[in-house]
């Protein structure tokens, strides 16, 4: 009989392990690429701004809103012309920034990695989409489903309003909305329990003097709509006497 004696396993070449090794270590060593940036996604919503999430962004639109003011208002700048001189800041700004760049034998940074993603321009319609969809259910449910008192302050808003800026004029009104839409939002966050528990206690009051109010209008009506009865019945019963 034949003795089949096993075969020791092949041992791997050198040449292939170094190739596997070198293969590690440009595996390794080979830079990740930084994932390209969404333009939209990173600079923040409007949420943020407006709640001070993001403190620099909100200082930032602060600051440009009393720029433009101040401009507009105080100094008599047209429109066009701080729109041209602030065109005219960022393209020096960015020349400038290149350039030093350049000087000190640093690349610029890469912009091609920045864009616009589909979706967040899909997002930003539905979005305008939405407010002005619930801009017009507020108007109709206002004028036809609300309680009188939700009709009433609207009215009185829009009334207020319209004197308010009949009295200013337009970047004045418009800097008055910037300041109430960064710090309103802020303080009815941070005391929203107070504000709700105000707001509940004015419209129980409102109800309380709606109701007595709508009482004595109910007693003087049926006051008066029993004398002008008591009128006729008289008025019949002379016109009877007469006619006996």
């Amino acid at each position: 009989m034949q003795t089949t004696t096993e075969s020791p396993p092949i041992s791997p070449t050198p040449e292939l392990v170094n190739n596997s090794e070198s293969n590690q270590q440009t595996s390794t060593d080979s830079p990740i690429t930084a994932p390209a940036r969404d333009v939209v996604n990173n600079t923040g919503t409007l949420g943020d701004l407006i709640l001070w999430k993001r403190k620099s962004n909100s200082v930032v639109a602060l600051l440009a809103a009393t720029t433009i003011w101040l401009s507009l208002d105080i100094y008599g700048l047209t429109f066009i012309t701080l729109a041209s001189w602030i065109a005219m800041f960022a393209i020096a700004s960015i020349f400038l920034w290149g350039n030093i760049y350049m000087l000190l034998g640093k690349e610029p940074l890469d912009m091609s990695m920045m864009y616009i993603n589909d979706e967040s321009v899909v997002e930003a319609g539905t979005k305008f989409r939405e407010s002005v969809e619930k801009s017009l259910r507020f108007l109709f449910s206002v004028s036809t489903e609300r309680e009188w008192f939700v009709f009433v302050g609207t009215v009185a808003s829009l009334g207020l309003l319209s004197v308010v800026a009949s009295h200013l004029d337009l970047p004045t009104l418009l800097f008055l909305g910037v300041m109430m839409g960064l710090t309103a939002p802020v303080v009815y966050v941070k005391y929203e329990d107070g504000i709700k528990d105000l707001g509940q206690r004015v419209r129980v009051r409102s109800h309380t003097y709606y109701s007595a109010v709508a009482e004595k209008c109910h007693t003087y009506y049926s006051a008066i709509v029993e004398r002008v009865k008591n009128m006729k019945t008289k008025l019949q019963n002379k016109k009877r006497k007469k006619t006996e």
